[in-house]
């Protein structure tokens, strides 16, 4: 594990803006895995915003306007630090893949497996080492997500259900975002999630999933501002930036379900996304190859697609719709 890299040493330099790679082992053709950071400490004191991206590799536009924000931050009118990380599984990035399959013989999903093990397979020796060194030093933390190469998704930011100090700061950093979807995250289908695990630490951990390979034309830079943007925002919700928030008042706050497939096919979606939506409608439709339909995905209540998987092709048992429930 590296000792090169110390974070409380370096956020004692005021006024700066650094760059570089921390080492965390070494490959056998002597390069190293490694994860990047981007680190701004203002010349005024206060506290710190951990922003990371690419926890799964194929997503990128968080990573994108995690350097659009950092390159705009002018460090005499911050106060306290922002750690940026814009390619935590930095791995998996490089070769454009969810997981880092090329190296980790365990093909681990990385936010399946916080808080990480240091003496585990090497994706989980990265996120120990993250928890430990860099997400337990923060305030707060922005950690995005998107629709990576499989999903389409309404831009939306995820907070942590309950009533917690925690959870509640987890909301007040979505409204500042600025995403149009705030999703409540309750009783998600999979554990070691980084979110619930900064939660058991004590540290809020919002979580903006935006754009994916499907919105790669018009919307991709409309997601990578927002992902900047939304980051300012948060900064100056904090009072870390100067200037106030302007909120949205459109805000559509859900549950989300993922709803799998039965049988693979041909995927056709059926209803538009934030199209209102009644128990028992036709969310999707799944055709053979003769184009004979062999499944109905059902709205299992009143609802909305926040998103769908976005190939014309789903395999049996995959993800067909992310389905929000209204939050009242």
């Amino acid at each position: 594990m590296s000792t090169q890299f110390n974070l409380e040493a370096m956020l004692q330099k005021k006024g700066t803006k650094t760059t570089g790679f921390i080492n965390i082992a070494q490959k056998p053709d002597s390069s190293w895995v490694r994860i990047p950071y981007m680190i701004a400490v203002g010349e005024k004191d206060g506290p710190t915003l951990l922003v990371d991206c690419g926890t799964h590799g194929d997503e990128y536009e968080g990573g994108e306007g995690i350097a659009k924000a950092f390159k705009s931050i002018d460090t005499k009118d911050l106060s306290g630090a922002l750690v940026c990380v814009p390619a935590l599984n930095f791995e998996a990035y490089a070769i454009g893949n969810r997981v880092a399959s090329s190296i980790d013989w365990s093909y681990r999903d990385m936010n399946r497996a916080f808080p990480g093990n240091e003496n585990g397979f090497i994706t989980e020796r990265v996120v120990a080492y993250y928890m430990k060194n860099i997400v337990s030093k923060a305030n707060w933390v922005i950690s995005f997500h998107g629709g990576g190469n499989g999903l389409y998704l309404e831009p939306l930011c995820a907070y942590n259900a309950g009533n917690s100090d925690v959870a509640k700061t987890t909301r007040q950093m979505a409204v500042a975002f600025g995403a149009q979807v705030l999703w409540r995250e309750t009783d998600l289908p999979f554990g070691g999630v980084m979110a619930l695990e900064c939660e058991k630490i004590g540290v809020p951990c919002a979580m903006p999933e935006l754009g994916g390979q499907s919105t790669r034309h018009g919307l991709r830079e409309y997601n990578v501002n927002l992902a900047a943007n939304g980051i300012l925002n948060v900064m100056k919700e904090f009072k870390m930036l100067p200037g106030k928030v302007t909120y949205r008042t459109d805000f559509v706050d859900v549950d989300i379900e993922y709803i799998h497939s039965n049988n693979g096919g041909i995927h056709r979606i059926q209803k538009k996304p934030l199209e209102p939506c009644k128990k028992g409608d036709v969310l999707a439709t799944i055709c053979d190859v003769f184009g004979n339909k062999v499944e109905e995905v059902i709205a299992p209540y009143d609802g909305t697609i926040i998103g769908y998987w976005a190939y014309a092709m789903i395999q049996p048992g995959n993800w067909s719709i992310m389905y929000g429930k209204y939050v009242k």
